[in-house]
């Protein structure tokens, strides 16, 4: 769990060597701020944790739990983190290597999942439509930290992909499909077939400040029609994967009909967006409180729990969502850091910076 002097270890480790024995007026300087943390505090310690826990030296960040590859997803969100710890060494190792070993397809999309056990390492080529938009979002954000426009260049070219190869025309309007292969209504018998926490809101706000077609296009709001309208069963919750082929949005077929590990995202991404839907939010968050212990993942065709989800890093998610509810005044789960495994980690990481961008005031 993270506290005083691990932030101020944390501060250290980002800073790198000369700040090893800092002058007596900057450990003062450094000192008074985690006397009170603010949310900028945190990430900068959390991440110095999290950095040495899942991204190796030459800037792979690790999943663990499924066998130690690496994919997009995870790239976009730890050069996106780094943005917000100042990283910039951490970020420019991370982006090297994600330029060298995933955008090999040769049109600004990122192959999705590379494999430490296989030869070659990259055994699909597939993108993650959401791995490229974090991606991009991360570019963006560092190019306006620190001044570097070929980084906002190489945004807008992976978007302008992303609208070229992984949208497509349904009853909602234009969607942005999972895949560039795979989900289209050629490509599934109840096609096109889309994920919902694949649409980053507040990264698609952002990135439409660089790409008039994403802006245009309307994706971000027919995402949130869907979200409204997609909400299965007796809980009331959008599946993983859902089929557009219809008129109205079912659960995909050849897909678990379950709000799972995916879908967990979806409230976090609703509550870090300009302007969070908060009806749409309290029927998320009411429902994935229905059971004490954590936030859950649901069998929609029974509407019994699968998992109840204690760990931190899904307990922070749901303060945010509470947060943004003005139901919390302050995001205790939150503000302890303890890593785990990778993707509850993450989502921990993530849940502070939607916090001390959105939320400040639920932060000590």
């Amino acid at each position: 769990m993270i506290r005083m002097g691990m932030l101020l270890a944390g501060a250290m480790t980002i800073l790198g060597p000369l700040a090893a024995t800092p002058p007596a007026k900057a450990v003062t300087a450094v000192a008074a701020s985690i006397a009170a943390p603010s949310g900028q505090d945190l990430i900068l310690g959390t991440w110095a944790l999290y950095a040495s826990r899942f991204v190796s030296p030459e800037g792979r960040v690790i999943d663990d739990v499924n066998g130690g590859i690496s994919h997009s997803e995870g790239q976009g969100y730890g050069l996106l983190i780094a943005v917000a710890a100042d990283d910039r060494a951490g970020f420019e190792r991370m982006l090297g290597w994600t330029r060298a070993e995933l955008f090999v397809r040769g049109d600004d999309l990122a192959a999705w999942r590379w494999d430490p056990n296989a030869t070659p390492h990259i055994t699909d080529r597939n993108n993650a439509t959401d791995g490229d938009i974090l991606i991009a979002w991360a570019l963006y954000r560092a190019a306006k930290r620190w001044d570097r426009p070929k980084w906002r260049n190489e945004a807008r070219a992976i978007v302008e992909a992303v609208m070229a190869k992984t949208t497509a025309p349904s009853a909602f309007g234009t969607v942005m499909l999972p895949g560039a292969q795979g989900f289209k209504a050629e490509d599934q018998p109840d096609g096109p077939v889309v994920n919902l926490s694949y649409w980053v809101f507040p990264a698609l706000e952002e990135l439409g400040e660089i790409s008039p077609k994403l802006k245009r296009s309307g994706i971000a709001e027919n995402g949130l029609r869907l979200a409204k309208v997609a909400r299965f069963g007796q809980a009331g919750l959008p599946a993983d994967w859902t089929s557009l082929k219809g008129e109205q949005p079912a659960p995909a077929k050849g897909f678990p009909a379950e709000f799972g590990y995916n879908a967990l995202r979806i409230p976090l991404y609703l509550a870090w967006s300009t302007h969070a839907d908060e009806p749409l939010l309290a029927g998320f968050t009411d429902a994935l409180s229905a059971q004490a212990g954590g936030f859950r993942t649901v069998d929609l065709a029974t509407g019994v729990t699968k998992d109840v989800l204690t760990d931190p890093g899904y307990r922070a998610v749901a303060d945010v969502a509470q947060c943004a509810l003005g139901r919390a005044a302050k995001a205790a789960s939150a503000e302890n850091f303890e890593p785990t495994s990778y993707y509850p980690s993450t989502l921990h990481i993530l849940a502070l910076m939607a916090l001390a961008e959105r939320y400040p005031q639920c932060l000590r």
